[in-house]
C-alpha cells in the first residue's frame, strides 16, 4: 500500500512539473509592467544592475527561477529583474497587446490618477517612453489599462497615441541632439536607460530611441556598429550626430569605455557625472582634457538606420510588430 502511494505521489508529482513546464514554455513573451525596471547581472537583489527597461517595453523570457526572471531585451541585451516586473504572456497575448492601441508618455514624469481628475488617487508613477494601453478618451485623460488589468487614467497632454508617435519619428541630427539637449543636468547612474538616471551609452541609446531607432545596449557594444568615420584629420569628417568613442589602447585591443554624441565644431555632448557638453577645443569653456586624450573611434548611426543588426528602427523592429 505504501508503495502505491508513493508510486501515486510521483506520478502526480512528475505531471504537475510536465504540465507547469509547457505553461511556463508557452509564457515565453513579457511585457514591462513597472515605469521603470532595474535589470541585474545575476538573479539576486545584490548584484550589479547591468540596465533598465521602461513600462511597456516587450521582452523575450529566457527562463524564471526562484521569482526571478531572465530576459531578452529589444537591443539584445540579456540581464535578470524579479518575476513581477514583468507580465508573461503566451504568443497569442503578445500579439494582442501589440496590435492594441497604445499610448507613449512624452513627458519627462507623469503618474497615472484612478479617475479622470487631479484629484483622485495615484495609481503608478510614469517616464518618458513608457507605454500603456489606450481604451478612449475621457475629457482630458486618456483611460488606460495596465497590464495588471488595472483601469487608471493619464492625462492628454502627457501622452501620444504611440503609432501616431512611432510614424512620425524623424531621426535625423537636428532632432537627435535637441533630444540629447533636454536631458542636460541631469544626473548619471551606471545602468540607467531611463529619465531617472542614465549612464553613457544608457543616454546614445534612449536619445536614438525617442527619434525612433532602436541602438545596442552598451558603448563596446554600440562602436560594433554604424559606419566607421576617420578621425585623424582634426574631426573634419565628422558630423553631428555622430558617435564618438573614448578608452584605451592595451596591448594593441581597444578597450570602450565611454561614449558621446557630436554635436558640431569640436563639442559632444555626453553622460558624465551629469549631463554635459564638452569640447575637443583648448580654448573653449567646455574644453575636456581627459576625454580629448582618450577618444578611440567615431561612428555614423544615422546612414546605417534597418542596413545594420544594431540599429534596426522601431518600425521594422520585430519586438514591436507581429
Amino acid at each position: 500500500m505504501h508503495k502505491f502511494l508513493n508510486y501515486f505521489i510521483w506520478i502526480l508529482i512528475f505531471l504537475t512539473v510536465s504540465i507547469m513546464s509547457v505553461i511556463c514554455q508557452k509564457k515565453s513573451y513579457g511585457i514591462v509592467n513597472q515605469s521603470v525596471i532595474n535589470l541585474k547581472t545575476t538573479a539576486s537583489f545584490t548584484s550589479e544592475m547591468v540596465t533598465q527597461a521602461l513600462m511597456g517595453t516587450p521582452v523575450s523570457v529566457l527562463e524564471t527561477v526562484h521569482g526571478w526572471s531572465n530576459l531578452t531585451t529589444p537591443d539584445g541585451y540579456k540581464a535578470w529583474t524579479t518575476e513581477e516586473s514583468i507580465i508573461k504572456m503566451s504568443h497569442e497575448e503578445y500579439c494582442a497587446w501589440i496590435s492594441a492601441p497604445k499610448v507613449i508618455v512624452i513627458t519627462y514624469f507623469t503618474v497615472l490618477r484612478s479617475q479622470p481628475s487631479e484629484n483622485a488617487g495615484i495609481v503608478s508613477d510614469l517616464v518618458l517612453g513608457d507605454i500603456v494601453r489606450n481604451l478612449g478618451r475621457v475629457g482630458n485623460y486618456f483611460k488606460v489599462l495596465l497590464l495588471d488589468r488595472r483601469i487608471a487614467y493619464l492625462r492628454k497632454s502627457c501622452a501620444t497615441p504611440f503609432e501616431q508617435w512611432v510614424a512620425g519619428r524623424c531621426p535625423t541630427a537636428k532632432n537627435i541632439i535637441s533630444v540629447a539637449k533636454h536631458f542636460l543636468g541631469f544626473p548619471y547612474l551606471w545602468g540607467g536607460t531611463s529619465i531617472k538616471g542614465i549612464d553613457c551609452s544608457g543616454f546614445t541609446k534612449t536619445c536614438f530611441f525617442l527619434c525612433g531607432v532602436i541602438l545596442r545596449r552598451d558603448a563596446s557594444q554600440q562602436v560594433q556598429t554604424g559606419e566607421n568615420i576617420d578621425i585623424s584629420k582634426d574631426f573634419k569628417n565628422l558630423q553631428p550626430a555622430d558617435l564618438l568613442f573614448f578608452g584605451s589602447i592595451k596591448e594593441g585591443k581597444e578597450h570602450v569605455t565611454h561614449v558621446a554624441i557630436y554635436l558640431g565644431n569640436g563639442e559632444f555632448i555626453h553622460s558624465s557625472g551629469m549631463f554635459r557638453i564638452s569640447s575637443f577645443e583648448l580654448g573653449s569653456k567646455y574644453f575636456d582634457a581627459y576625454n580629448s586624450n582618450r577618444l578611440l573611434r567615431a561612428k555614423r548611426i544615422l546612414s546605417r538606420i534597418d542596413n545594420d543588426p544594431g540599429i534596426i528602427s522601431i518600425k521594422k523592429h520585430p519586438y514591436y510588430h507581429n
